[in-house]
């Protein structure tokens, strides 16, 4: 940190301190944004990991904040500046032509936020459909109810915009040629609700445009609607898929604000709820990846092991998917030993059909032959596009907040980086398949220490899950990470003095980075790769819209 301080001391910055050890929080003038952001590339922030406004009306000023990374030190820096929140003045410097993973983060911004960033190489809507345009929706002072009861006329917008869409592609289109545009969605079975306008010629892929939002529920919207503990029914539909690390990483930051520390038990039944969680994920993202390559009896055989595991947190929350298990304080439930034992079974059917999976998966020739050359993501990529989670550690770059930024009591537990080297197709399923053991791995520690604890009396399972958090917060704002099933979730998070609610929720997912790399990756490939490799990133469309 104090080289990063030095390097910093050469520009006029209005503030310096350290942020939980890991990161360094600096507030600098706006006009200063870009000769800073040289200085942190220049001294290894080379990640950009997403871009935060936050209105605040009453002091009539747009805060901007800035998350960079640095993978190779795991040191971060938090960058804040403030812009004139007046719309016609609402400006500030891109950073994109700087750090291409800013470039959907500020379009973002602008979409809902009304903010112009100049020199930005393609600042146009993004996420919020033709009836938000321009109409800035996460501004304190947006009329959410004028909005919604033109709901026939907005429809008939979307709709006028999308036929218009149509009739300049015939129009920029050469009659007389093979190329054309083609919509890939939005409910193909291979990726459910995303649109990928496909520029091709014949079969070959001349670019591709992601048009997402199709799944947008203005979450970060939501969550300001309800109390902190309320606020869980938003943030775990990031994606149900792996509902409860999103909750783990919003409860930090509650938490945090709350000044409030959780109990020794609490923290290892985020473990090991987190990983069971995770495998929920995995599992169904590689039975889809399966099932998009045609190759439905192995995608039936992760479901089938997926569902031991939802047994499980049905057993402990009354609930498969939609679990609400973790909440400011701790988790929302006790444990009874019993419900240990479907956990067991869960452990047991794994570890029966791992095998058959894995020799079936390393000898299918599509994974051999075809993937393995497919969707080739670099390290350097990785960095340049603010990549991770399994994306990232297939390419070989060793980056795990699990690791790198321990919470909960992972710490404790003894783990290490699941990477490939080259950063394919099958890579990507490859560490899939090498994560889902090592969460096994990991809920038998957590499992084993809980009981061990329990039986010396260390840990009371039906006391010791919860601690008090005030219904009220302390102005304040935090920031939380955790290692979702797709990579590192960023929560940021603001509140007012005696806040009920929170005054700004920013939830950064992984889906939103990996999807923006999708012209580059199929750009000259044909159509049938699509499937191929868009099922290798990962992507749920949950995270993805929020």
């Amino acid at each position: 940190m104090q080289d990063l301080r030095k390097a910093l001391s050469a520009h006029e910055t209005l503030s310096i301190e350290v942020y939980k050890t890991m990161w360094l929080k600096v507030r600098i003038a706006s006009e200063d944004l870009l000769a800073v952001a040289q200085t942190l590339k220049d001294e290894g922030f080379k990640a950009i990991s997403t871009v935060s406004p936050t209105d605040f009306l009453e002091e009539d000023r747009m805060e901007m904040n800035y998350f960079f990374e640095n993978y190779t030190t795991k040191r971060n820096c938090w960058l804040k500046c403030d812009i004139p929140r007046d719309i016609e003045a609402c400006e500030i410097d891109s950073i994109t032509p700087m750090f291409p993973g800013a470039n959907w983060h500020e379009r973002e911004a602008y979409s809902m936020f009304g903010v112009r960033f100049t020199g930005h190489p393609d600042l146009r809507p993004i996420i919020v459909s033709q009836d938000f345009y321009d109409k800035t929706p996460f501004r304190k002072d947006f009329d959410w109810d004028a909005h919604e009861a033109n709901t026939v006329e907005n429809i008939q917008q979307i709709v006028d915009a999308f036929k218009e869409e149509q009739e300049v592609n015939e129009e920029h289109l050469d009659a007389s040629s093979s190329e054309m545009i083609l919509n890939w969605g939005p409910t193909h079975p291979a990726s459910g609700p995303i649109r990928l306008k496909v520029h091709c010629d014949g079969e070959d892929i001349i670019s591709i445009d992601p048009d997402i939002g199709f799944v947008w529920r203005a979450l970060e919207h939501l969550v300001t609607k309800k109390d902190f503990v309320g606020a869980i029914v938003a943030v775990e539909r990031l994606c149900f898929m792996d509902n409860i690390n999103s909750m783990v990483g919003y409860c930090q930051a509650v938490e945090e604000i709350a000044d409030v520390e959780i109990t020794e038990f609490a923290k290892w039944m985020r473990v090991l709820l987190g990983e069971v969680s995770r495998i929920s994920s995995h599992a169904m993202g590689m039975g889809g990846f399966y099932n998009a390559m045609g190759l439905h009896t192995v995608g039936m055989w992760n479901m089938d092991i997926r569902e031991y595991f939802l047994d499980f947190l049905e057993s402990y929350s009354g609930a498969r998917i939609a679990t609400a298990a973790i909440e400011p304080g701790g988790v929302r439930y006790g444990l009874q030993m019993n419900m240990l034992d479907e956990l067991q079974k869960a452990l047991d059917k794994f570890d029966a059909t791992k095998d058959d999976i894995k020799m079936i998966f390393i000898n299918n020739p599509t994974m051999k032959v075809r993937a393995a050359k497919k969707g080739i993501i670099t390290a350097k990529e990785v960095e340049a596009f603010a990549l991770c989670g399994v994306v990232a550690r297939s390419s070989g770059v060793k980056i795990d907040v699990r690791i790198d930024e321990p919470y909960a009591a992972y710490a404790q537990v003894k783990m290490d980086y699941v990477v490939q080297k080259e950063g394919s197709a099958k890579d990507r399923l490859s560490t899939l398949f090498g994560e889902l053991e090592q969460s096994i791995d990991i809920i038998k520690q957590a499992k084993r220490h809980i009981e061990a604890e329990i039986e010396n009396g260390n840990f009371n399972p039906t006391k010791d899950h919860m601690v008090k958090v005030p219904k009220k917060l302390p102005k304040g704002e935090a920031i939380s990470r955790v290692e979702w099933s797709r990579g590192e979730v960023l929560m940021h998070l603001v509140t007012d003095e005696k806040a009920k609610s929170p005054y700004r929720l920013k939830m950064k997912a992984p889906s939103f980075n990996h999807t923006m790399m999708l012209n580059k990756m199929l750009q000259g490939e044909t159509l049938s790769d699509i499937p191929l490799i868009f099922g290798s990133l990962y992507i749920c469309q949950g995270d993805l819209d929020r």
